[in-house]
């Protein structure tokens, strides 16, 4: 083990042993988070505390860690060694409710699971990847020449076998790497192998096509996670669906429910409950459909999407992860807008007693570092300030009505 790496896992070791990351552990349910930008499972009342994230994008990591994400998604050591450092970085910086344990992520961006399919991927120096054009499934008679996902040789999966095992002997059990598990949602997949406005269009002229395509991902999907669970030797875990695509006005709840709903459920039904169900995208109408998912866990609440209506429709069962938009909400917004927006957030999800965080994530590089960087502390500063203000009116007014 290289002098840095020691240097790096002494620190992350105080880290996990501090005072303020022992009690941040209590706003959370133990469970993994097999990539970047940490998610927790809030398990307290609002009455009994509001936690809130703060996470930078890669593009942001790389000016400020001063890495090149070329090497960060081909050399084990640098992917060992940044997550280290953005950890020991956030933790320093940002005194947010991040709760830090031993695991770490194998993790290569949202094209991961696209490149099982034959999906070339093309790397950026100061950017997340992404697929070449055109689409995979530019042809739809293409699709029945597919076939499932190897768990070993298909796209970036040896890539993925090499880091788990090279992370794993470089850490010699101080800390626990994580194997990957399938996240995209099956019409993340299908949108991006057929390509999104044709399938859109399949969904008008050709529905019984996307059908077989959902099929043939979900199939796909559920083959890949068998052979997962037999290599690390686990039981099938439950999973997360990452769905940037579904939300309006990509597509209306009938196109959901319709060719998207039954295998987010047959998937849940398999894994046994859908830990986190996500879109950046306006899912404000499509609440009352996803929460017909069995066994959901958490809903993200993207910056489109009505608070109101997901505390409405999936709480007090459901947790919610309000999402802030990180360029109007924080790196372009005053004291005045950041503080009105919290405080609304805060104050619908209190009435409906819901379980809920707050986070600021998927920061872009939009200015210098001396601009960007101080306006995210200053948004993690108001937004503390204000939960500590609510929680205070909170136990007031417990108290008082205590018999």
């Amino acid at each position: 083990m290289s002098n840095e790496l020691k240097c790096l896992i002494d620190q992350m070791k105080e880290i996990l042993e501090s005072p303020r990351n022992l009690a941040n552990k209590r706003f959370w349910e133990s469970q993994i988070w097999p990539r970047d930008m940490w998610r927790g499972f809030p398990k307290l009342k609002p009455s009994q505390g509001i936690p809130f994230l703060v996470f930078p994008d890669n593009a942001l990591w790389a000016r400020i860690l001063k890495v090149d994400l070329r090497e960060y998604y081909s050399d084990l050591e640098v992917h060992l060694k940044t997550q280290l450092r953005m950890n020991i970085y956030h933790f320093n910086h940002w005194k947010d409710n991040t709760y830090y344990t031993k695991d770490l992520f194998i993790w290569f961006g949202v094209v991961t699971e696209l490149s099982f399919f034959g999906r070339k991927i093309i790397f950026f120096s100061n950017r997340e990847s992404w697929i070449e054009s055109p689409p995979l499934l530019e042809k739809k008679g293409d699709l029945g020449s597919l076939k499932c996902p190897g768990f070993y040789k298909n796209g970036l999966m040896p890539k993925i076998h090499e880091f788990y095992e090279g992370m794993s002997e470089l850490v010699g059990g101080r800390f626990r790497v994580l194997f990957p598990m399938w996240v995209r949602g099956p019409f993340c997949i299908a949108a991006h192998l057929r390509g999104l406005d044709n399938i859109i269009m399949d969904m008008l002229e050709d529905p019984k096509f996307v059908h077989r395509l959902m099929r043939f991902i979900t199939d796909s999907e559920k083959k890949w996670a068998k052979e997962r669970a037999k290599f690390l030797h686990s039981p099938i875990e439950k999973t997360f669906l990452f769905n940037d695509e579904v939300g309006l006005p990509l597509i209306t709840p009938e196109m959901y429910e319709e060719f998207v709903l039954p295998y987010e459920i047959e998937l849940s039904n398999f894994y046994g409950g859908i830990l986190y169900w996500h879109s950046c995208g306006n899912a404000s109408n499509f609440v009352n459909l996803i929460k017909k998912i069995p066994g959901l866990k958490m809903f993200h609440v993207g910056p489109r999407t009505d608070v109101s209506e997901a505390a409405v429709a999936l709480g007090p069962d459901v947790s919610l992860d309000v999402n802030l938009d990180p360029f109007r909400d924080v790196l372009e917004a005053d004291k005045e807008k950041m503080s009105s927006r919290i405080r609304k957030i805060i104050d619908i999800c209190t009435e409906r007693d819901v379980p809920f965080c707050i986070r600021a994530d998927g920061f872009q590089p939009v200015h210098a570092l001396e601009e960007d960087l101080p306006r995210i502390k200053l948004w993690a500063d108001i937004t503390q300030s204000l939960i500590k203000e609510k929680s205070n009116c909170l136990a007031t007014n417990l108290h008082e009505f205590t018999p």
